[in-house]
C-alpha cells in the first residue's frame, strides 16, 4: 500500500515512512511472524500499518520512521520522537488514539516497540496539552500546530520511550 505525498513534504518524509514500513516488514518475517498489511481505509482512519502475529499472539503496529524535529532540518535524528495527538483531517483524533494495539519507532539500530495506551499514559502523565507552541524546537511535552493545519504534535525525548519498551527489534537480524 503506498501513501501519497502531501503538499507541506518538501524532502523526504514520504520516503522515510515508505523506507521504514518496508524494513519493519523483512524484520518480521524473518523474525517468524505472518505480516499482514492494512487496508488504506484501516491506515488513514484506524492509525496501523501493519497485523502482525505469531504463536498465538497478534498485533497490530503503527510504524514510525525516524524523523527531524523541524522540517528545515537537514537530517534525521533519534533524540526525540513525536507522537501525533490530532491528525490533520478535522475527525481524525490522531494515531495515539487508533486502534494500533504497538507502536513500533524507528530508533538508529533497532525498533522499539511501545503499547500505544502505555504511550497514551506517559503523554497524560508528562505533556502540558494546553501550553501552545509555534516552534517544532519548543515542542517538548507541550502542543504544537503545524502552520495551516488541523493536527496536534508533541515531542517526548526517547528516553520515555525506554521506560515503557515492550519489545526491540534489532535492525541487524
Amino acid at each position: 500500500m503506498s501513501n501519497s505525498r502531501n503538499r507541506f513534504d518538501k524532502k523526504d518524509s514520504l520516503e522515510l515512512g515508505e523506507k521504514a514500513e518496508e524494513l519493519f516488514a523483512d524484520l518480521a518475517r524473518k523474525a517468524g511472524w505472518q505480516v499482514s498489511p492494512s487496508s488504506r481505509d484501516q491506515n488513514i482512519d484506524e492509525h496501523w500499518d501493519f497485523q502482525i502475529a505469531k504463536g498465538g499472539e497478534t498485533f497490530k503496529v503503527e510504524v514510525k520512521s525516524a524523523k527531524r524535529v523541524d522540517r528545515s532540518d537537514s537530517g534525521i535524528q533519534f533524540d526525540y520522537t513525536w507522537v501525533e495527538i490530532h491528525g490533520v483531517r478535522p475527525k481524525d483524533t490522531g494515531w495515539l488514539f487508533g486502534k494500533a494495539d504497538l507502536i513500533a519507532f524507528e530508533r538508529e539500530a533497532a525498533f522499539v516497540f511501545v503499547r500505544r495506551l502505555d504511550l497514551l499514559k506517559v503523554v497524560n502523565k508528562k505533556v502540558n496539552l494546553v501550553a501552545k507552541v509555534t516552534d517544532p524546537r519548543d515542542a517538548v511535552y507541550k502542543i504544537y500546530r503545524r502552520d495551516g493545519r488541523k493536527d496536534k504534535l508533541t515531542l517526548l525525548p526517547s528516553g520515555d520511550l525506554e521506560e515503557i519498551k515492550f519489545m526491540e527489534w534489532k535492525k541487524n537480524l
